[in-house]
């Protein structure tokens, strides 16, 4: 990153790593990418097809009442006795059923596009009809309805949900295209001008860049009576080079250019009935700056999809839905705080403040080294985020964690190296400790199905698809110095994954409950049921951690020989630092070592913690034995509804 005061280079910083993600550095990549890349990557799977050329015109939720059966005499007994009600009463009841009901339309000639629609982004107005257009109109009936339709959405509008906010007096002007500048197009710059305007220039590919140009302050009258519905490629040209100065910069070409007056608002609610919900910018809008709208709603929809899919399958109670509203709104908040904060040191805000930031910026290159890493976690990367204690993320009497801790109740679960064996062959003394089979295999430089792979934490979550609990049993070194742990394991992994496999099938068919609408009809191919829960095993058991146990020699292949998701081990190779992370000590117990201050604050003897299908961590407890076991079943007794 540069940072340019006039035409001065005052400052050059490269952002922090960040530890926790294989992704740790930033990457530029434009929206119409993105959308391309998941749009093939949807398609591909076999899920559906994305119809793009649709208007929603109307939407509403059908509610209505009917009659429903009771079932057996002993179950009318019941209802009668908890009601009061007349056994003939008790034969019947009424009860109400809803749905979403959505008119869409399509231009038979031309687009939807309306003549009077402003091209001015962030507006809250609703734009007028065309009269003179033909559609193709139709009305769908669904169990749900997400609406990511942009900041003038108009499913938001028709339900009359307020988006209270502000209209900032910034505006901006974004460009998007091809230049010829003796700036880099491969550094993210940003240029403070003479004339009291900025600049921040973001590389993209092929010396195609996106500008983002400060056009000063107006107030709302200035802005309505200078009427910016199209932006003037003369004046954004003229502004940009007096704020370049002796910078040089030419258009080549653009493929947009647009006028944008920065609003912050977000819906009051992002859940409309249990059956529509807000997703993107429809819920929350800001300005671009930190380069968050995206990812933002990228993260509603993973936040909101996994929920619908296990009410619709019957695993999840419908109340589930409600933790979207619960946990998106305060997210919203903070990345509006945070765009705002970047808007404001962004623009000109007065003599004395911008010298400041200049000062700060000619020191903090040198104050970088001394500035203390953590976990260096950026905002703009989100991998701070978390989610507070509700009906998913529970935290557990007995086992108390401070929410402060490493991985603690609705953090993203962070990621790290991991050692996978992959099949392992039982070595050919049966004694041999499991210790020693992997410094063995670590050091034997061999390419054979023994030696250890590595992969990635986040790369073993992908597997078997979305939609998916993932229990992680963190067993420090004790599978390396406890007789039949092993074992014990295996029975305990066994036995509950057979359980919820019976009470939860997994996610398949999902699509087939709606309206009667078969998977052919919308060019769904036929999918296998997906397991709702997958276990994984994580060890420090090598030759650096631990010890022939007082009871013999110990051997943990039972855990290594399992498939992958049904107890399958991996390793910890990196001195247990995934543990660390996790809140737990690569140690079953704290030895005299340097290390031992650091292991005292975290969890002795390992733990189990539960991940939610979007990686957030749900649940945790104390121990690998029988209790904590019993623990994590009544844990996804109380969130999910027994088939």
């Amino acid at each position: 990153m540069q940072f340019f005061y006039g035409s001065k280079l005052t400052a050059e910083m490269t952002p922090r790593k960040a530890k926790d993600s294989e992704f740790g550095v930033p990457w530029m990549l434009e929206q119409n990418l993105t959308v391309k890349i998941l749009t093939e990557e949807y398609e591909k799977i076999g899920m559906g097809k994305v119809d793009r050329g649709w208007e929603l015109v109307n939407t509403r939720v059908v509610e209505q009442e009917q009659e429903v059966k009771q079932g057996g005499q002993q179950e009318q007994e019941r209802e009668q006795a908890a009601s009061g009600s007349t056994t003939e009463e008790a034969k019947s009841r009424m009860t109400t059923t809803s749905w979403v009901e959505t008119t869409i339309r399509r231009a038979i000639e031309g687009t939807n596009k309306r003549k009077g629609e402003s091209v001015v982004l962030g507006t809250v107005e609703m734009a007028d009809e065309d009269e003179d257009k033909q559609y193709e109109v139709k009305v769908v009936r669904s169990e749900y309805l997400i609406a990511s339709d942009g900041g003038r959405s108009t499913v938001r509008h028709r339900l009359n949900i307020p988006f209270p906010g502000r209209t900032r007096d910034y505006n901006l002007i974004l460009f998007d295209g091809h230049v010829e500048t003796d700036l880099s197009t491969v550094n993210v710059s940003f240029i403070k001008g003479d004339n009291r305007h900025s600049i921040a220039m973001y590389p993209i590919r092929d010396n195609r860049v996106r500008l983002m140009l400060d056009d000063g302050l107006l107030t709302q009258d200035q802005f309505n009576a200078r009427d910016p519905k199209t932006v003037d490629k003369e004046y954004f040209e003229r502004l940009l080079q007096e704020t370049l100065g002796t910078l040089k910069m030419k258009v080549v070409s653009y493929n947009w250019i647009t006028y944008y007056r920065v609003n912050e608002r977000r819906a009051e609610e992002f859940a409309y009935k249990r059956r529509i919900f807000l997703a993107g910018d429809a819920a929350h809008c800001h300005s671009p700056a930190g380069g968050q709208g995206l990812n933002t709603g990228l993260q509603d929809a993973y936040n909101l999809t996994w929920k619908i899919a296990l009410v619709l399958n019957g695993t999840a109670p419908v109340t589930l839905l409600d933790t979207y509203n619960d946990e998106r709104i305060p997210i919203a908040d903070e990345i509006i705080k945070y765009s705002a904060k970047t808007l404001d040191n962004g623009v000109y805000q007065g003599w004395i403040s911008s010298n400041l930031r200049r000062l700060m910026l000619i020191l903090l290159p040198y104050m970088m080294r001394y500035l203390p890493m953590g976990n260096s976690r950026p905002p703009y990367s989100m991998l701070g985020l978390r989610y507070y204690e509700n009906a998913i993320n529970k935290s557990h009497n007995s086992h108390p964690y401070p929410s402060t801790g490493a991985a603690s109740i609705g953090q993203r679960a962070p990621d790290d190296i991991l050692a996978s064996f992959g099949a392992v062959t039982p070595p050919t003394d049966a004694s041999l400790p499991i210790s020693e089979a992997l410094a063995e295999l670590e050091g034997n430089g061999s390419t054979d199905s023994q030696q250890l792979k590595e992969t990635r934490l986040y790369d073993i979550l992908a597997a078997p698809g979305p939609g998916v609990f993932h229990i992680l049993v963190f067993t420090a070194d004790r599978l390396g110095t406890e007789t039949d742990l092993d074992a014990g394991l295996v029975k305990e992994m066994e036995h509950y994954q057979r359980v919820w496999s019976s009470r939860w099938p997994g996610l398949g068919g999902v699509l087939d409950l709606s309206s009667g609408v078969s998977r052919t009809a919308v060019g769904v191919t036929k999918a296998k049921s997906t397991p709702q829960f997958m276990v994984h095993v994580i060890s420090t058991a090598t030759s650096s951690s631990s010890s022939s146990s007082e009871h013999g020699t110990t051997t943990a292949m039972a855990v290594a020989d399992r498939t992958e998701g049904y107890g399958k081990m991996y390793v910890d190779p990196e001195g247990g630092r995934l543990h660390e992370w996790f809140g737990f000590a690569g140690l079953a117990s704290s030895p005299s070592s340097p290390q031992t201050k650091k292991s005292a604050s975290l969890v002795q003897g390992g733990g189990i913690v539960v991940l939610r299908p979007d990686t957030h961590v749900a649940f945790r407890v104390r121990g690998v034995g029988s209790a904590a076991w019993a623990d994590v079943d009544e844990y996804f007794v109380s969130l999910l509804t027994s088939s």
